[in-house]
């Protein structure tokens, strides 16, 4: 009996001593095991003194950050009314990248294709008028694309029917209806319980016009202090062979822009020529700490109908991703907006 036992135990530990020695065996043969990815994203700040947004969609952000060096604190895009949809699938994968902030460019037509020119793009379009608008058209497109920005967990900047003191645009025509439509906009956001939501009134620099021209244009469309949250303007240099802008030209009107309306300012638009860029953006740079009342600055480097129709102007669709000098000036202006 005590033999039996004694070559149970023994064939036990035996067996035992086996399977240990075979663990790392299995795992050679089993290959290495995976290590998880380091996580390279930059994490955009969550209350910066100044807002820096980009046009890049949010599936692409973690390059555009890794490229400049920066990482936006908003995102921005264009959406028509014709697309009539809301954005629900863009919210929530900004949202997913860590970023609180939209910034939506919110434009009442069906685009135009460029090729058919400015006489063509800038014709009213029935059913997205200003006057069908303020008469209550698209109440239930409005309402739908409320409610869905309503549920963003962070702000959302709506900036509505842009540089309408131009002429290229259908919402141009009628100043008086243009304030009747934004107007119905806003009730219909608050009634949907959009607070989240901050209407932005943006306007064209026309830096060919004289500056009293300009802001008496603009006077026509001022929809009233209750209706508006924040006013902007584009900032594009051009450049070319025209249209060749330095910082120090929109000086001027930006100053106008604050002192008539007192509201925030914002560039919703802001680019430049690839030649100069870098002096150009640091100029900004400069500008931009003289103005801690300008909140946001929107880059976008998305094709221009502008540049279509003035086939003289700069090259504007260089990419920032590809430029090492003109990135660490915009990655600059995005640090210096967060202290």
């Amino acid at each position: 009996m005590r033999l039996l036992t004694l070559n149970l135990l023994t064939c036990g530990a035996t067996a035992v001593l086996l399977a240990l020695l075979a663990l790392p065996a299995m795992g050679v043969l089993g290959g290495p095991r995976a290590v998880p990815a380091a996580d390279t994203r930059i994490a955009p700040a969550a209350d910066p003194r100044r807002v820096f947004g980009a046009y890049v969609d949010p599936w692409h952000v973690d390059d555009w950050a890794r490229a400049v060096g920066a990482t936006p604190q908003a995102i921005a895009k264009f959406e028509s009314f014709s697309r009539d949809r809301t954005l629900a699938g863009w919210a929530r994968e900004t949202r997913r990248r860590g970023i609180r902030r939209l910034f939506v460019s919110w434009e009442p037509w069906a685009p135009v294709p460029v090729a058919f020119g400015l006489d063509v793009q800038s014709r009213p379009q029935p059913g997205y008028r200003n006057i069908d608008i303020a008469t209550g058209s698209q109440d239930r497109y409005i309402t739908r694309f409320a409610r869905s920005l309503a549920a963003f967990p962070g702000t959302v900047y709506l900036r509505y029917a842009h540089e309408m003191n131009g002429y290229w645009y259908p919402w141009s025509r009628g100043s008086t209806s243009y304030r009747w439509a934004w107007r119905r906009i806003v009730r219909l956001f608050r009634l949907a319980g959009a607070r989240n939501v901050r209407f932005v009134w943006s306007v064209n620099p026309n830096l060919y016009d004289p500056a009293g021209v300009w802001m008496r244009n603009l006077r026509r469309y001022w929809p009233g202090r209750r209706y508006v949250d924040d006013v902007a303007t584009t900032m594009i240099n051009f450049g070319g062979t025209a249209k060749r802008y330095p910082v120090a030209r929109f000086v001027p009107r930006l100053r106008a822009l604050r002192a008539r309306f007192r509201k925030p300012v914002i560039l919703a638009e802001t680019n430049t020529d690839l030649t100069g860029r870098v002096p150009w953006l640091r100029d900004l740079g400069a500008m931009l700490r003289t103005m801690p009342w300008i909140r946001a600055v929107m880059w976008s480097q998305l094709p221009s109908r502008s540049k279509a129709h003035r086939p003289g102007d700069g090259v504007l669709d260089w990419d920032v991703q590809r430029d090492p000098a003109g990135a660490a000036e915009l990655a600059r202006i995005v640090r210096e907006g967060v202290g």
